[in-house]
């Protein structure tokens, strides 16, 4: 009952709040998936509702990782936020995060935190960024960026929930391409 087998059970909940969601997802699929005995996962968690706390804090700290090094990967900062916002998404997955956001599991705020502090993070990145690229004159001095910040966000966030309800991968190109004009909309001297 060590690390090896918290780390198993963990992962296997991430993979399956992905593939499956919360509701979908039962102890016993856990525990088939990690390949760990019933008696880990309750000495290491005090349920299902535990153990999804601790998976949306990792996949939270993993999407974080993912977005800072999209928005860092270059100096320019309004290249940081096109690179951010051209990046391959697998659309009729879903964000790992913005998926779960429509389950009941969600009233419980140590499951609610993780997911809420990674969409207030992604966009403070990008609000920075936008701001940065105001101050260099790359975007129009009118731009509010933490305004335009939450609206992207919100286009990428739409277009998985299109391309899911339609089961149409080609929505979220629609939505991202969709935000880059807004992008070019907003550039200085615009």
């Amino acid at each position: 009952m060590g690390v090896q087998s918290k780390v198993a059970l963990v992962r296997a909940m991430k993979d399956l709040l992905a593939e499956d969601g919360y509701l979908a997802t039962s102890p016993r699929d856990v525990l088939r998936r990690s390949g760990v005995g019933h008696g880990s996962l309750y000495h290491h968690f005090d349920g299902k509702d535990d153990l999804a706390a601790a998976a949306l804090a990792e996949v939270a700290t993993e999407m974080r990782s993912e977005a800072d090094a999209l928005l860092d990967s270059v100096d320019d900062p309004l290249e940081g936020v096109l690179t951010w916002l051209r990046a391959p998404r697998q659309s009729l997955m879903g964000c790992r995060l913005g998926r779960l956001t429509g389950e009941p599991i969600l009233e419980q705020s140590r499951v609610r935190d993780p997911i809420g502090a990674f969409f207030e993070y992604l966009q403070h990145r990008l609000a920075e960024k936008l701001h940065d690229a105001v101050a260099a004159g790359d975007l129009d001095r009118g731009v509010v960026s933490a305004d335009l910040a939450a609206t992207l966000v919100a286009v990428v966030q739409g277009g998985f929930v299109i391309a899911r309800a339609t089961g149409d991968p080609d929505a979220m190109n629609r939505a991202q391409r969709g935000a880059l004009a807004l992008l070019s909309g907003s550039r200085g001297g615009a």
